[in-house]
């Protein structure tokens, strides 16, 4: 099921990071009546309109609880401390940083972060790594008011903690 947001609702948006609901509205195109969500993104200085039925497939996202960023993070370091998916391709990590669960995102990441480590990556791969952390970064810098540097930091940190754990073990 969609979450609805309101007016002045803050928001995280992967390509553009925090916008803030400015308004809801209905607009008329082609004779279609369709809701929209106008979103402003200050650091950016750019509005955008984006239709309330295709939010999240656009990636449109509310902030994360503290709950859920610790959840994410330890997301990160269970990951990296189990065995590598064996024989993955790009469509397998396509499919898992452009999830709409957040979840599925820092499993991608910590995977690409392994293949790294392991055997480097390719051109594509070293992109949608950088994209997922982008992902990542974004909403724990939106949830837990952290500079983006520090958001970054944790992610790596989380990842590498899960490292040495399968290292001890």
């Amino acid at each position: 099921m969609m979450f609805m947001f309101k007016k002045g609702s803050k928001v995280f948006y992967p390509y553009h990071g925090i916008g803030k609901i400015d308004d809801v509205f209905t607009r008329e195109f082609g004779g279609k009546k369709e809701k929209y969500y106008s979103i402003n993104f200050v650091d950016e200085n750019l509005k955008m309109m984006v239709p309330v039925d295709k939010a999240d497939d656009l990636g449109l996202r509310k902030f994360l609880t503290e709950e859920e960023v610790e959840a994410l993070l330890e997301v990160l370091k269970k990951r990296a401390s189990e065995p590598r998916e064996k024989d993955v391709d790009r469509s397998y990590f396509l499919h898992m940083i452009g999830s709409l669960d957040i979840f599925d995102v820092a499993k991608g990441v910590c995977e690409l972060l392994c293949k790294r480590e392991t055997t480097g990556l390719k051109r594509d791969e070293d992109e949608l790594l950088k994209r997922g952390i982008d992902i990542l970064n974004g909403l724990i810098v939106c949830s837990k008011k952290v500079k983006p540097a520090e958001a970054r930091k944790m992610i790596i940190d989380y990842w590498k903690k899960g490292l040495n754990k399968k290292k001890k073990s």
